[in-house]
């Protein structure tokens, strides 16, 4: 073979080598090119997962409650995503606001007040009649006694007006009473006749859900509904900023919800619920008021938690004739905040003395006890005391809950009494 030839199969033995290198470089690439991309599609989806099973899922919270976002929880759509390390939750309330609304009444209140005539007016004999103020505010069904129909709200909503309408959801209009009032702590109970209910109206209520004040957080989610400046039901969203926060007005301690859900007037007596739809506050345009012109964003609620037995209690009341009030027979002073706090005693009504044989002689509440509790009912003042008793019959056995200045670390013993009431008129009888 020539040299000639042995140099030519040489070459194409090396062509053939690169040929193959080429074509397995070629194949390789081609492999770890798709088993990238098929890794990287893989992995590609976006940061903010929307999780679709969100709905049937029980998330536990920083204060240890556990909340269903599930139908159990008004079938609240939640959005969870990421944020660092942060989880972070966007809630649409507008279910859990339409399961609330059946139990939100608006409240329109009407003061009658005769004109007075003057010279102009007798002049052209004309009389003017009437003058017919109103004013708004909101309620929220709180039971029913089989006859009537009961609705909470402020006192300052009810207080000096004669006339009261409400609106139910379904939208018709009902007259109603005042079941009963507290200035105090400025609750009201007023009632509709369930006679005047149609079934429709009937099936398109419902009594609220009642919550825990005590139980909540700050930062927690608070919502407001109410019958703002009387254009109808709206809904402000915000949250809890303070608990307890202490508001004096007139001399008038309050320990209040804070909230930046916006409370404007009309909003008074409505409720301020939680993201379970739960009744945790009572909207207070009174105290908002106080401060409204130095800051923003500060409203305030009353905590339910502290007012669900004056509420039941105003819920009960009968109204009694004057020989049918029962009697208890002491002489009391009320102890105020100021006292309170300089001479760390209980706030209540400190008494001065039982009248001889009376029912809280002969039960053993004797001078200097402070009476703080009627069946579970604060009593902050001597008013209180005999408004309370104003709706209890005689013979009716009742608890009152008094301290004694004693030995302990605070200084004060807490004892609980029972005692029957007597009537007036046999007392007076033997006095």
């Amino acid at each position: 073979m020539s040299n000639e030839q042995n140099t030519e199969k040489k070459g194409l033995g090396k062509f053939r080598i690169f040929l193959i290198v080429l074509v397995s470089g070629i194949i390789i690439g081609a492999g770890v090119a798709v088993a990238f991309l098929f890794i990287r599609t893989k992995d590609s989806k976006p940061s903010g997962v929307m999780k679709s099973d969100v709905a049937s899922e029980t998330s536990e919270h920083e204060n240890g409650e556990k909340t269903s976002t599930g139908a159990n929880n008004t079938d609240m759509n939640e959005y969870i995503g990421k944020m660092g390390d942060t989880e972070v939750t966007r809630a649409d309330v507008s279910n859990l606001v339409d399961n609330v609304m059946p139990s939100v009444v608006s409240i329109k209140c009407t003061s009658v007040k005769a004109r007075g005539r003057n010279s102009w007016d007798d002049f052209f004999y004309y009389d003017y009649g009437y003058l017919d103020s109103e004013l708004s505010g909101t309620g929220f069904i709180i039971g029913q006694n089989g006859s009537e129909l009961l609705i909470a709200t402020n006192n300052s909503v009810v207080e000096n007006s004669d006339k009261f309408t409400v609106t139910l959801h379904d939208g018709t209009k009902h007259e109603a009473t005042v079941k009963g009032s507290d200035s105090y702590y400025d609750l009201a109970v007023i009632a509709v006749d369930m006679n005047d209910l149609s079934s429709d109206t009937l099936n398109s209520i419902k009594i609220a859900t009642i919550g825990s004040s005590d139980q909540l957080s700050v930062g927690s989610v608070a919502i407001a509904i109410g019958n703002s400046l009387g254009y109808g039901q709206s809904v402000t969203v915000g949250y809890i900023g303070a608990i307890d926060r202490s508001i004096t007005i007139s001399g008038r301690e309050m320990m209040l919800l804070q909230t930046d859900a916006a409370i404007n007037e009309g909003n008074n007596g409505g409720p301020l619920i939680n993201i379970r739809g739960e009744v945790i506050g009572i909207a207070s345009e009174k105290y908002t008021s106080y401060s409204s012109g130095k800051v923003e964003g500060m409203c305030y609620a009353i905590p339910i938690s502290k007012v669900i037995p004056v509420i039941n209690e105003l819920m009960n009341r009968v109204e009694l004739e004057t020989d049918e009030i029962g009697y208890l027979g002491i002489v009391g002073k009320d102890v105020s905040d100021s006292y309170s706090k300089t001479f760390s005693m209980p706030k209540g009504v400190y008494v001065y003395s039982t009248d001889p044989g009376s029912p809280a002689d002969n039960a053993g509440i004797r001078a200097g006890d402070i009476i703080t509790e009627i069946n579970g009912r604060e009593v902050v003042n001597m008013e209180q005391l005999k408004e309370i008793l104003s709706y209890i019959r005689y013979g009716t056995e009742i608890e009152i809950k008094v301290s004694t200045k004693g030995v302990s670390a605070s200084g004060y013993q807490e004892r609980t009494i029972t005692v029957e009431l007597g009537k007036r008129s046999d007392y007076e009888r033997d006095n």
